[in-house]
């Protein structure tokens, strides 16, 4: 069984924005492992709960990659402002002026993840594993044949 094992110091070199928000003491070790582990156990991080291909030895590392970005993207979302929403889509100085690109729930849930950068990695890395297969109920693979 290949199970996930995080890396707290190659998380951090993964990801220098979250590093530098532990450095400023905005984030902390236990906060990003509990982040981690609620992903984990949402993604799934071993052989028999996650969709995802995972075998260190044969540098295949899709799931830990995917583990890491949705991490990424969760404390991304936390670093926001206090009642941030959405990304913020334009913004004003003089009057001060802000609008949010807000996540629309009647949509996919991709909106939810181009939020950030590694949530739009995300996404896209996880693209084939989100496409439904093609179902047949004839011997042949067209009834025509």
């Amino acid at each position: 069984m290949s199970t996930v094992v995080f890396d707290y110091e190659e998380f951090l070199i993964s990801f220098p924005h979250i590093a530098q928000a532990v450095t400023e003491g905005k984030l902390n070790e236990t906060v990003i492992t509990t982040q981690y582990e609620q992903v984990a156990s949402w993604l799934g991080d071993s052989d028999e709960n996650s969709p995802y291909p995972y075998n260190p030895e044969k540098n295949i590392l899709c799931r830990k990659t995917v583990l890491y970005l949705a991490t990424c993207h969760w404390l991304t979302l936390d670093l926001w402002g206090n009642g941030q929403g959405g990304r913020i889509a334009s913004a004003s100085q003089g009057s001060v002026s802000t609008s949010f690109d807000l996540f629309k729930p009647n949509s996919e849930n991709g909106q939810w993840w181009a939020q950030t950068p590694c949530g739009q990695k995300y996404w896209k890395i996880t693209a084939p594993y989100r496409l439904g297969g093609k179902l047949y109920v004839h011997k042949e693979a067209h009834p025509w044949h």
